[in-house]
């Protein structure tokens, strides 16, 4: 089973505790987070009052909890990249796709919710499968529970693409 599952292979940093691991994992979320929030502003509510949406959109304060499962999910992949071995390139390869990833998610905010470009939005989220496959590779080859957990977030992803295509296309007199 080829470097399949590197923590459990004993292919551990041992500067790096789980403690510190942990830590700064969710110090990385929630810099990402107040990313997104700085990125969508202050309107979101009021704005989005005035979209139509397609009819299998999930309501405002679903997406509240679609947001923390995205930030569970990649805390736990950042913590198990960060238990792996530091002299790795491909771990190194992958926290940075995974902090690109995080960055590029807070900006489609700034397209939705300030410039109000749900097209270019839906383009740019229709370009991030192809990021998600990448790491997912990655994460294959480094630490299959960390790849594991990624799969609700895949699966997420298609749906993510799909409700971007129906909300610009409901809306297109507002991008």
């Amino acid at each position: 089973m080829p470097a399949l599952c590197a923590i459990e292979s004993g292919n551990l940093d041992p500067l790096m505790s789980s403690g510190y691991s942990i830590l700064t994992a969710i110090g990385i979320c929630i810099v990402a987070a107040a990313l997104e929030g700085v990125c969508a502003g202050s309107n979101v509510k009021s704005f989005y009052a005035t979209l139509r949406f397609p009819r299998y959109s999930a309501p405002l304060w679903l997406w509240s909890i679609i947001g923390a499962i995205y930030y569970l999910i990649f805390c736990f992949v950042i913590y198990r990249l960060l238990l792996l071995n530091a002299s790795s390139a491909l771990r190194s390869d992958a926290l940075i796709l995974i902090a690109f990833m995080m960055v590029v998610n807070a900006l489609t905010n700034y397209l939705i919710f300030r410039a109000r470009n749900l097209y270019f939005s839906f383009l740019v989220g229709s370009l991030f499968p192809i990021l998600d496959l990448a790491l997912f590779i990655c994460l294959t080859q480094l630490d299959r529970v960390a790849a594991l957990s990624l799969i609700p977030y895949l699966l997420y992803r298609i749906y993510g693409v799909w409700w971007g295509y129906g909300l610009w296309r409901m809306n297109r007199a507002v991008s």
